[in-house]
C-alpha cells in the first residue's frame, strides 16, 4: 500500500512513517522545509515539497491512504489554528476527492487531538467519542472543526479520526523537561487537586492510527486511543524520576506564578506576534481537573489494544533521550 503522511517530519509523524516503512508500505511525505528532515533520516520515505503534491498524487502510482497529521498546536489567535488545522485540512480534502484521487482513496484518517472533545465534565468519568464536544480553547476548537469537516467528506471518501491525547516517547519536546527536571529529583506539577490525564506512548499510538487505516468498521467514526487508566499527573513525575534511578520530590508550582508567567506570555504575544509555550488559553487546558478519554470503542472496533506497558514506554524515552543527548 502507498501511505501520503503529512506532518511526517514531526515526533508523531516520524514515527508514522518508520512504523510504515518497517511493513514494507510505500510513504510519501509532503514538507515545507527541506531542512527539517532529521527525524527521517535513514527512512525509505519519498520526500515531496507541498507545492509539488498535486503531482505527485496524481502520477500513476498515486495514494492508498492518507494519514493527516499535519496541524498547528500553537498559534496566536483563532483565526491561526483555522488557517493550519481547517484551511489545510480542506485543501487536501478537495484534493483527494476529486477525479481519479477519490476513487483510488481506501482510507483518509486525520489525527486530531482530544482537545476537540474537551475535559471530562465531572472529573471523574471518562469522555466518549459520542458526547458532545466542549473545547475549552481555540486549538481545541479548530480541532473539532477540522474533525466536523472530515466527516462532512463521509459519503465522498471513507474517512475516519483519530483523538490521541498526551502522547510521549523518543523525539517528543513537550514532555522533554520532567525528564530533565528528574535527574534534579524534582516532578514538576500544577499546585492544587489531583489531575488526571489519559495518556499513551507513540508506538501504541500509531499502531492505533494504522488498525483506523486498515479496518473497515472504522469508516465515518471517531476513536480515542490511549491506555485504559488515566494517570495522575504528579505520580507521572515522580515515576518518570524514579525509571531514571532518582528519587524525585513533587514539586507543586503555584497557579498564581503560573497566572503570572501566562499573563507575560500574552503580553508578549500581542507585542512581537510570537506564540510563547504559555499563555492564559494553554493555562486554562492545565487547570482541568480530568483530561481522561475512554478507549473502549478503539478496543472493540479496532481490534487495537496498547502493548506497552506505561514503565516500558518512560524507560524507553529515557533511553532515547540520554542516547541522543537531550537529557
Amino acid at each position: 500500500m502507498r501511505f501520503l503522511v503529512t506532518g511526517g517530519t514531526g515526533f508523531i509523524g516520524s514515527h508514522m512513517v518508520e512504523f510504515l516503512a518497517g511493513r514494507g508500505h510505500e510513504v510519501v511525505c509532503p514538507v515545507r522545509d527541506v531542512t527539517k528532515l532529521r527525524h527521517l533520516k535513514g527512512l525509505p520515505a519519498r520526500i515531496v515539497l507541498f507545492s509539488e503534491l498535486e503531482k505527485e498524487v496524481g502520477s500513476s502510482d498515486g495514494i492508498d491512504h492518507v494519514i493527516h497529521l499535519a496541524g498547528a498546536t500553537r498559534a496566536k489567535d483563532l483565526a491561526a489554528y483555522r488557517s493550519a488545522n481547517v484551511e489545510r485540512t480542506r485543501d487536501l480534502l478537495m484534493m483527494f476527492s476529486s477525479g481519479l484521487c477519490r476513487d483510488r482513496i481506501k482510507k483518509f484518517v486525520l489525527v486530531g487531538s482530544q482537545a476537540a472533545a474537551g475535559p471530562s465534565l465531572d472529573g471523574i468519568t471518562p469522555t466518549r467519542e459520542s458526547d458532545v464536544p466542549r473545547p475549552v480553547s481555540d486549538y481545541g476548537r479548530s480541532k473539532l472543526e477540522a474533525e466536523q469537516l472530515v466527516l462532512q467528506f463521509q459519503d465522498v471518501l471513507p474517512v475516519s479520526v483519530i483523538r490521541p491525547p498526551t502522547v510521549f516517547g523518543p523525539r517528543d519536546a513537550d514532555v522533554l523537561d520532567v525528564f530533565r527536571l528528574a535527574k534534579y529529583r524534582i516532578a514538576p506539577c500544577l499546585a492544587g487537586p489531583d489531575r488526571y490525564v489519559s495518556i499513551v506512548y507513540v508506538e501504541d499510538l500509531v499502531e492505533g492510527i494504522y488498525a483506523a487505516c486498515v479496518s473497515p468498521r472504522s469508516c465515518s467514526n471517531v476513536y480515542f486511543i490511549c491506555n485504559a487508566e488515566p494517570v495522575i499527573w504528579k505520580r507521572f513525575a515522580v515515576d518518570v524520576a524514579r525509571i531514571c534511578g532518582y528519587s524525585a520530590v513533587s514539586f507543586p508550582v503555584p497557579l498564581l506564578l503560573m497566572k503570572v508567567v501566562a499573563a507575560a506570555g500574552d503580553l508578549r504575544s500581542k507585542l512581537t506576534g510570537s506564540v510563547p509555550l504559555l499563555r492564559s488559553e494553554k493555562l486554562d487546558e492545565m487547570q482541568q481537573t480530568a483530561w481522561i478519554c475512554s478507549p473502549e470503542k478503539a478496543y472493540s472496533e479496532l481490534g487495537w489494544q496498547p502493548r506497552t506497558s506505561l514503565d516500558k514506554a518512560i524507560e524507553k524515552t529515557a533511553i532515547w533521550y540520554a542516547e541522543n543527548g537531550w537529557i
